[in-house]
C-alpha cells in the first residue's frame, strides 16, 4: 500500500467516524414504509430501483444486527457497491452527500469483509470490526432511498441481477 493509499484510508476513517458520531433521526420514514409496503416483494428482487435499494440495505442491516455478518458473502458485497453506485448516480444528491453515501457503504462493506476473513480463520476477533450494528448508518441510507422516491414520485425501473441469490 502506497503513501497515497494510506492517506486516503486515514481520511475515510476520519470521515466515517464523523458520520457515525452524528445524532441521526430518520426523516423519510413514511416514504420508506410506502416503498416497503408497495415495492419490496416477500422474496426475490424488487421490480424497481427504490424497492431493490431498500430491500438490500435492510438485508445488510439484518445480517449485521442479527447475525454479526456471519453469513457475509459476495452478494452482500454486491449490495454495498450497488447501493453506493445507484445513489451516487442520482442528480438529487450533492457531492458531499455522495461522499457520505460512499463512506457509509464502504464502511459497511469493510466490516462484512472483515467478518468473512475472521470466519475463514484469516483475522483475529475484533467485535467492532465484525459488524456495524447501530441503526444510524442504515437509517441515513434508507433516508436517501426515501428521498429518491419522493423526488421521482414513481417507481424507477432497473435491471435485475440474475447473479445474486439473496
Amino acid at each position: 500500500m502506497g503513501i497515497f493509499d494510506n492517506l486516503r484510508k486515514k481520511n475515510n476513517e476520519l470521515k466515517i467516524k464523523e458520520i457515525i458520531a452524528k445524532d441521526y433521526k430518520q426523516k423519510y420514514f413514511h416514504e420508506c414504509k410506502e416503498i416497503w409496503k408497495n415495492y419490496v416483494p416477500k422474496e426475490g428482487q424488487a421490480e424497481n430501483l427504490q424497492g431493490e435499494l431498500l430491500r438490500e440495505i435492510e438485508k445488510l442491516r439484518y445480517e449485521a444486527q442479527d447475525n454479526g455478518n456471519r453469513n457475509w458473502d459476495k452478494d452482500y458485497s454486491y449490495f454495498c457497491d450497488f447501493i453506493s453506485k445507484s445513489l451516487c448516480e442520482q442528480s438529487i444528491f450533492s457531492e458531499s452527500e455522495k461522499k457520505e453515501i460512499t463512506a457509509i457503504m464502504s464502511y459497511i462493506k469493510e466490516c462484512g469483509n472483515y467478518a468473512q476473513k475472521f470466519n475463514r480463520g484469516k483475522a483475529l476477533f475484533s467485535p467492532e470490526k465484525m459488524a456495524y450494528v447501530d441503526d444510524n448508518l442504515y437509517d441515513m441510507i434508507s433516508d436517501k432511498i426515501g428521498r429518491l422516491h419522493k423526488a421521482y414520485g414513481r417507481p424507477v425501473p432497473y435491471e435485475k441481477n440474475d447473479n445474486i441469490k439473496r
